[in-house]
C-alpha cells in the first residue's frame, strides 16, 4: 500500500518510483551565457521522465519552442527510470540541466538545498495568467526559507493529477449494484456497504474484491483530520478524526475483508487485479486514463469517499530552473512555454493529466467527449477541492518517512490506530523539529 502511494506521489504518467542513487552522463555545458534577447544563440538542457508517448509529445513541444525561439537550442535529457535518484547525482555534481521536472514530493528538499531559482521576477512580465491556474498546483512550489506553501515561487506546474475512485461498470451491472454518483461522494459507510456487495467469496477464498488498497491520506482529509498544525510545527494524526479514518481504512482489509491484504497482493497487485476484473473499485490518479482506455470492460470515475464535502489530495510535477543555470532567461522562456497554454494543451490531449489552466480544463481539450471516462468532469471538481499531499508540507520530510515506516503493524491489524498514533506523536514531533530547525527560530 505504501509502495503504491510513493509511486503515485507527484506522479503524472509512468513517473518512476525513486530507488537508489544511480548515475547519468550529462555532457559539460558549452552554451554561451549571454541572454537570448541579445541575439546570441544559446543552448540549454531540459530533463524529464515519461513513457514513449510522453517523450514523443515533449520532443514535439521542444521542436515547436525552438522554431519560435531560433536563438535557443534545447538538448533533451530523457530519464525513463530512477529519475529522482539520477537527478540527485546530477544536482550534486553542480552541472544540472537548466530546466527539469520537479516532483512535488522532492521540491522541498531541492529548494531548501538552494538548487532551484525563484521565478517571481520573471513572472512579472510573463504571459502566464496565474489567476487561471489551480491554486493548489501553484502553492506547492512556494518556499519562504522555512516552510513550503508560502513565499517565493520556484516552479510552474507541469500538471496537476487529482485522485478519484475508479470503478468497473461491468461488475456493478452484473451484481446489480447502483453506480457511484459523479456529483456526491459516498460516505465511508456507503463505501463499505457497496464494497461488501461487490466482494465475492468461494469456499472461504475471496475471488473478487469490492475495493482496492486505501490511499488513506484522502480518508483522513475526508473525515476532517489533519496531518500537521496550521503552523506545521505539530503532528496531529493522533486526533479522533484522523484515527477514526485510519482505523476504518485498516478494517476494510483486516475486519471486513473487502480490500486485499498485503499477502493477497503478492501474486497480483491492485492494478493488475482491477485490469483483470478481480477488483471492482480502486483509487487512482488521472495518469491512469491512457492505460485504462485500452481495457476491454467499461469503467468510469467518481469522487473519493468522504464523510463530508469533496476532499483528498492531488499529485503534481513542476518545471523548475537550476539555480546555477548560465542561461536563466532562456530557461524561463522554456518553462513559460511548457507550463503555458500550448504546452498544457499538448499534454492534456494525451489524457494523463488535467491542464494547469482552469479555463482549458473545462473544454473538450481535457473533457474529450466520446472517450472514457464518461464523467471526466469529476477530475475538475476534484482539482478544485483536493490539496497537495502531506509529504509536501515541510522541506525536510523525515517526519513523513518515519510515519510511513511505522504504519505496517496497523495495516496488519496488530495495533489500533489510536495506540499507534499515540506512540508516534512525540517521535514525529521530534523529527519535525530536528529536520526543520528554521521553522522553530
Amino acid at each position: 500500500m505504501l509502495a503504491s502511494l510513493v509511486s503515485a506521489c507527484g506522479k503524472t504518467s509512468n513517473d518512476p518510483t525513486p530507488t537508489s542513487g544511480g548515475t547519468s552522463t550529462v555532457a559539460p555545458s558549452t552554451a554561451a551565457s549571454a541572454a537570448p534577447a541579445a541575439g546570441k544563440p544559446v543552448t540549454i538542457k531540459f530533463a524529464g521522465w515519461g513513457d514513449p508517448a510522453e517523450k514523443e509529445v515533449f520532443t514535439k513541444l521542444l521542436k515547436s519552442f525552438q522554431e519560435k525561439n531560433p536563438n535557443i537550442k534545447v538538448e533533451y535529457l530523457h530519464i525513463p527510470a530512477d529519475y529522482v535518484g539520477k537527478m540527485n547525482t546530477i544536482l550534486a555534481g553542480g552541472d544540472a540541466p537548466d530546466v527539469f521536472y520537479v516532483p512535488d514530493g522532492d521540491f522541498g528538499r531541492w529548494v531548501s538545498q538552494d538548487l532551484l531559482l525563484p521565478i517571481d521576477d520573471f513572472m512579472k512580465n510573463s504571459s502566464i495568467d496565474t489567476a487561471d491556474m489551480w491554486n493548489s498546483a501553484l502553492v506547492r512550489y512556494r518556499y519562504n526559507g522555512a516552510v513550503t506553501g508560502q513565499g517565493k515561487l520556484y516552479a510552474l506546474p507541469k500538471d496537476i493529477g487529482p485522485t478519484v475512485l475508479y470503478y468497473n461498470k461491468d461488475i456493478f451491472k452484473k451484481m446489480n449494484v447502483p453506480f457511484p454518483s459523479a456529483d456526491t461522494p459516498m460516505t465511508f459507510d456507503q463505501l463499505l456497504d457497496t464494497a461488501k456487495k461487490l466482494t465475492v467469496t468461494n469456499n472461504g477464498k475471496v475471488e473478487q474484491y469490492g475495493m482496492g488498497p486505501i490511499w488513506w491520506e484522502g480518508f483522513v482529509m475526508g473525515n476532517g483530520g489533519k496531518f500537521l498544525s496550521d503552523d506545521k510545527k505539530e503532528f496531529l494524526l493522533n486526533s479522533k478524526e484522523a484515527t477514526d479514518a485510519l482505523q476504518f481504512a485498516a478494517d476494510l482489509s483486516n475486519k471486513n475483508k473487502v480490500v486485499p491484504s498485503a499477502a493477497a497482493l503478492k501474486d497480483m497487485n491492485d492494478g493488475q487485479m482491477f485490469q483483470t476484473g478481480k477488483l471492482a473499485m480502486m483509487i487512482q490518479g488521472r495518469w491512469m486514463v491512457p492505460e485504462y482506455r485500452k481495457l476491454k470492460f467499461d469503467w468510469d470515475v467518481a469522487p473519493l469517499p468522504t464523510n463530508g464535502k469533496w476532499s483528498g489530495w492531488s499529485g503534481s510535477v513542476g518545471l523548475g530552473i537550476f539555480n546555477k543555470s548560465k542561461n536563466k532567461e532562456a530557461a524561463y522562456k522554456l518553462v513559460e512555454f511548457l507550463g503555458g497554454p500550448e504546452g498544457q494543451k499538448e499534454q492534456s490531449l494525451m489524457g494523463f493529466a488535467i491542464p494547469s489552466f482552469k479555463s482549458m480544463a473545462n473544454t473538450d481539450i481535457f473533457l474529450q467527449p466520446g472517450q472514457k471516462p464518461e464523467h471526466a468532469s469529476v477530475f475538475i471538481k476534484a482539482a478544485e477541492n483536493e490539496i497537495n499531499g502531506p509529504w509536501t508540507n515541510l522541506p525536510n520530510a523525515k517526519w513523513w518517512d518515519l510515519l510511513g515506516q511505522s504504519m505496517g503493524p496497523m495495516w496488519e491489524g496488530k495495533i489500533s490506530a489510536v495506540d499507534l498514533m499515540k506512540d508516534l506523536k512525540p517521535k514525529i514531533d521530534k523529527a519535525i523539529q530536528e529536520g526543520n530547525p528554521a521553522l522553530f527560530k
